[in-house]
This record gives structure tokens, sequence and C-alpha cells, in this order.
């Protein structure tokens, strides 16, 4: 997808069908809604609090509810990029080879284990939130509806986490003659 300055979107994961591209479609509706929800809701805000000299109470619950839904489709949309934020020293200090495609694999590694155990969190705080029934204190929104947003935000970067494992494997696999390019295309 080309945006209107030129920019391309990265898409390192070549998988084309309709469940995958309506799991990228729903990331991208939620990130813009979103995205437009909190914008908008900080303006009304300003307007009505110093133009007006009054406030809308509650708000922020509904803001809060929306941040959550945007950090955390916004994290595992990254993770789809492989645009999130790194510590990615490797590719500066070391030349290609078999030093920086194990050094990479052993951080996907990491990565992917990790966010198994943020997921497994995430489920145990979305099931805390199930349990407990709790709400938010004006409008008595369930705020599991926040906590599905952190569970299934984990979820979506540990998936894409082991993609990027699995490429990154693939990618050491091939330095070490084990699968070169020209082998897999035959297979």
């Amino acid at each position: 997808m080309t945006g209107t300055c030129g920019y391309e979107e990265p898409h390192p994961i070549k998988i084309h069908n309709f469940l995958w591209e309506f799991l990228l479609k729903f990331q991208r509706f939620v990130l813009i809604v979103s995205s437009l929800f909190v914008v908008a809701s900080i303006v009304l805000t300003v307007i009505l609090r110093y133009i007006f000299k009054t406030d809308l109470y509650g708000l922020e619950e509904i803001v809060v509810i929306f941040a959550f839904w945007l950090y955390f489709m916004g994290g595992s949309y990254g993770s789809y990029t492989r645009t999130h934020i790194t510590a990615d020293l490797v590719s500066v200090f070391f030349p290609e080879g078999k030093l920086k495609s194990s050094v990479i694999a052993f951080s996907s590694t990491v990565t992917f284990l990790f966010s198994l155990l943020f997921s497994w969190w995430g489920l145990d705080f979305f099931m805390f939130g199930v349990k407990m029934s709790a709400r938010t204190p004006v409008w008595r929104i369930p705020m599991v509806v926040s906590y599905t947003a952190v569970f299934l935000g984990m979820v979506l970067m540990t998936f894409y986490f082991f993609l990027a494992f699995l490429e990154d494997i693939k990618k050491l696999r091939s330095h070490f003659g084990q699968v070169t390019p020209q082998t897999e295309g035959s297979r």
C-alpha cells in the first residue's frame, strides 16, 4: 500500500487469504477509529473546558478504552510490519553472515518467548476482568472491554513475532548451508 507521501508500507509476511486480509483490515480499522476518537475527544475537551468553561463528565473513561485499543493494536500492527521499537544494534555493528544471523535468530527467540509470557499475563488480566465484572464509575462500561485489547494485542504480537522468528531461523539455516534460496524454490 502506498500512501500520499510515497511511503510504502512494509509487508514482511507474504500470506494472502481472506482471514489474513480481514485481520489486517480489522487492525487498521481499529487504529484509525481509535486515533480519530482520541484526538476528537481531546479537542472537544479543550473547547468545552477553555471556551465554554464546562466539562464533559466521564469522557475520560471512554477515551481510556479507545486508548487501550489504540496502543495494543498499534503494537500488534508494528509487530506485523516489523517497525516496532527495538534495540537493534546488530544490523549496525555486524556484517552479513553467520554471526549476524545467529544473533538475530537469538533475539527473535527471546522476543517470541517474552511475548508468549506477556500473552499469558494478558489472558490472566482478561480472565480477571471477566471474573470481577468491574465497571467504570460513570458510564458503567465493563472493564473487560479494555482488558480484551491487552489480551488480543499481545496474542497478535506473539503471532507476528513467531512468524518473524520462523523467518529468522530460515535465514540462519541458509547461512549454515541447510536451506538455500535455490533449494527452497525447488521444493
